[in-house]
């Protein structure tokens, strides 16, 4: 009997079997959410829009000015559940990466959530991005404009749940009128914890409720309410950029505005790279794959990136030939911006 003969068949279709394994274990999506460095966009650039151009951040009704170098928002390029699939030969290539960014996505989004909402919550977070962009360098260049408050929703304990409903407009607060978030929470402050008359716009009439204010943990008074916006300003400003969604870029685009809107050039012939949210007031907000938006910045040649300062501990590489700023608010920005090269002593991230 030849016994090799009689196990070739056997160990043929072992072979096989692991073969199929191996092909299907491949083509499974993972449960992964992989981040790796994505475009970036120059902001001071023109751009061409069904046959005309226009510049990226394009301002009707306020004189503007030539610009000088380049102001690059960055972004992430993100694969996986639930907006899309992860292989595993991805997930393993991303693992073996200098910088990896793998994570579960049932840590990123509650169960159940769809692509679809991801994509919709994206593009939302990005139009407000834009909205709170153009009141930060308006409120910097000390423009008027009129932000709406609304009653979205109420914290649990919150002293206004039972007075307040959701959409009412907040007018008025002990008579003073309201239009925007700080003198709101200005107002409130004032009152040194006493009860505090607020005037709301409900189904087009006016009523006024007297509101008790609690006290937080860091010491500032409030009466719990969770708001939504609307904004009035004396300019339009039309932002160009495609399949690019979340909050990140509230910074470049104030830049971008304000350099626009002013004769001196905030880039100044500088290749200037950066991330973070934006609030009307001017604070710096953190953001997600901040290592990734550094590398993306760095492949593109940008020598200075701005990072938000809740950042800038997430930052284990900085690229040669470029330095990372610690940034907190607009003004610390555009300090970092000014000085001359190398005389800034604002924080770096290294």
């Amino acid at each position: 009997m030849d016994l090799k003969r009689r196990l070739r068949p056997r160990a043929n279709r072992v072979g096989a079997y692991l073969l199929i394994v191996v092909f299907i274990t491949i083509f499974i999506p993972t449960p992964y959410t992989i981040q790796s460095p994505g475009p970036t966009f120059d902001t001071l650039e023109q751009v061409e829009v069904e046959g005309s151009s226009y510049h990226m951040v394009e301002i009707d009704g306020a004189k503007t000015y030539p610009t000088d170098g380049s102001l690059n928002l960055t972004t992430i390029s993100v694969s996986g559940p639930p907006t899309s699939a992860s292989l595993t030969p991805q997930v393993l290539y991303h693992a073996i990466l200098p910088y990896p960014s793998i994570t579960p996505a049932e840590l990123l989004y509650p169960p159940e959530t769809t692509g679809d909402e991801v994509r919709d919550q994206n593009a939302e977070a990005m139009a407000d991005s834009q909205s709170w962009a153009v009141a930060a360098a308006l409120e910097h260049l000390d423009k008027d404009y009129t932000q709406h408050l609304f009653a979205f929703d109420f914290t649990k304990d919150s002293p206004a749940r039972d007075v307040l409903e959701p959409d009412d407009e907040i007018i008025s607060v002990n008579g003073t009128k309201i239009t925007g978030h700080g003198q709101l929470v200005n107002t409130i402050q004032q009152a040194q914890g006493d009860p505090v008359d607020i005037t709301v716009g409900r189904d087009g009439t006016e009523k006024t409720f007297t509101i008790p204010v609690t006290q937080g943990e860091d010491g500032t008074y409030q009466i719990g309410v969770l708001l939504d916006s609307e904004f009035d300003f004396p300019i339009d400003v039309d932002i160009y950029l495609e399949d690019v969604g979340g909050p990140s870029a509230g910074l470049i685009f104030t830049l971008a505005i304000i350099d626009r809107m002013t004769e001196e050039s905030i880039a100044d012939g500088r290749h200037i790279a950066g991330t973070g949210t934006i609030d009307p007031d001017g604070t710096v907000g953190p953001i997600g794959g901040i290592q990734q938006k550094v590398e993306a910045a760095a492949d593109d040649g940008a020598t200075i990136f701005l990072a938000p300062e809740g950042n800038c501990q997430e930052i284990t590489h900085v690229p040669n030939d470029m330095t990372i700023y610690s940034v907190d608010t607009l003004d610390t920005a555009l300090e970092v911006l000014a000085a001359p090269a190398g005389e800034t002593q604002n924080t770096t991230c290294s």
